[in-house]
């Protein structure tokens, strides 16, 4: 792996070496989060498999003969990585002590948040075809994995799927962040309703999630408000990765996707709006010329690339060209970005809470964080759609450290920079 360190002068250089962080695996996805809550970024790594091109490869085929790519199963999986940042500009391996590295699968999906409630921000990693491992802050330096004991280790039906994006956020409006994840083809995605404690429930059939997401392999994936009605939505870009997986998805069972057939793996991406009350509806007829197209969508960031107060999306595809997304629909309702810095000048504050009280509705939660989807990195700032409402009364911010801080006469329609130690204590 390679970190490259911003040099301030619009260049950047390869600090991988000295700072301790190149691990030669075969990395997916990363999260920068305070584990600790010192106030330092520390670094999860999640790792997939032990694929080395100076080995004999294993050789993968359909049930008619064709070659085809090989699944993780082929390969033996490795252990993530966490690096502790040192404060000095660099890190150490602390992947043992916070015995992280004693359960592990084919990772390609890591989310940070504080799904227990206890202030601590947790980590919860996706696996291709094993369980997923929910490591529970024990806020000692360790992690234990909870998984299991959460209800987000396997489906409903007790199954490990190919989970390979995922991200938290609390599309119910309750005040706890649930999981969602993407999955292989006629696995369907998986909602995890967090029930409040840390203990979650696979509502993906409740929501109405089953029917659109079963012939579809989906990749990048996000919580996001595109309509900027209070109400957290989901973006799921798509496509496939075996040839016999294809065959599902065109409802050709019996017809092989032959060597040259054209665009065996194109699938088209998918929108689906929170309706509010529990269910979603795919809105991806709805959603613009872009989502007509079919393609082998990967990688998915989220950010208000024009900052005008809604997200936009920028879509990586193999072997195609990258797609950014421009949201002309969330700025028709009100809304407020966020900008939080810490204290002693430390950028973005990952990991804090965002609190947002209107004159009407639930208050709304979000929270800094650049992780989550797959093989990407999001734009570090809040952003909340605030629908109905004229006004926010107050915003209340959690910080990484525990400390509490409101804030009242917020203005709307506008990015806002809130900064650690200016509002009101709740302390």
């Amino acid at each position: 792996n390679q970190l490259f360190r911003n040099n301030g002068d619009g260049t950047f250089a390869d600090v991988s070496d000295q700072t301790g962080t190149s691990d030669p695996g075969w990395s997916v996805s990363a999260s920068f989060v305070d584990v600790n809550r010192d106030g330092w970024l520390d670094l999860y790594v999640a790792n997939y498999l032990d694929h080395r091109v100076d080995r004999p490869q294993p050789e993968c085929f359909t049930r008619t003969g064709e070659r085809d790519y090989c699944g993780p199963t082929a390969y033996a999986s490795v252990p993530d990585r966490l690096y502790r940042n040192r404060g000095d500009g660099t890190f150490v391996d602390v992947t043992t002590e916070a015995q992280v590295g004693r359960e592990f699968g084919p990772a390609l999906g890591v989310v940070a948040a504080d799904v227990d409630g206890d202030g601590w921000v947790d980590i919860y990693v996706a696996n291709d075809g094993a369980p997923n491992q929910l490591w529970v802050n024990q806020q000692d330096g360790r992690f234990s994995n909870g998984a299991l004991l959460a209800g987000v280790a396997v489906n409903g039906d007790g199954r490990a799927e190919g989970s390979m994006g995922v991200d938290a956020g609390d599309f119910d409006a309750d005040g706890d962040d649930d999981l969602f994840l993407t999955h292989l083809t006629t696995e369907t995605n998986t909602l995890y309703v967090n029930h409040g404690s840390g203990l979650f429930e696979d509502q993906t059939a409740r929501t109405g999630l089953v029917a659109p997401s079963v012939a579809y392999t989906g990749f990048g994936t996000a919580w996001l408000d595109f309509d900027n009605d209070g109400w957290l939505d989901l973006l799921v870009v798509n496509g496939a990765v075996q040839a016999k997986h294809q065959r599902f998805t065109s409802g050709a069972s019996e017809v092989p996707v032959r060597a040259g057939t054209p665009l065996p793996l194109h699938q088209r991406n998918q929108l689906f709006r929170n309706l509010g009350n529990g269910r979603f509806e795919e809105v991806t007829g709805r959603a613009g010329a872009v989502f007509e197209l079919s393609e082998v969508s990967r990688g998915a960031a989220f950010g208000d690339v024009d900052n005008d107060g809604d997200h936009d999306v920028l879509i990586t595809n193999n072997n195609g060209r990258a797609r950014l997304l421009i949201n002309n629909v969330g700025h028709h309702n009100r809304w407020v970005g966020l900008r939080l810095v810490g204290g002693a000048g430390s950028r973005d504050m990952l990991g804090a809470r965002v609190g947002v009280v209107r004159n009407v509705g639930p208050t709304l939660w979000r929270r800094a964080r650049a992780d989550g989807s797959y093989a990407s990195a999001n734009d570090p700032r809040v952003l909340v759609g605030l629908g109905e409402a004229a006004t926010v009364r107050r915003i209340r911010v959690i910080w990484p450290s525990g400390r509490e801080e409101d804030w009242t006469d917020i203005p709307v329609n506008r990015w806002l920079t809130l900064k650690e130690g200016t509002g009101q204590s709740q302390e």
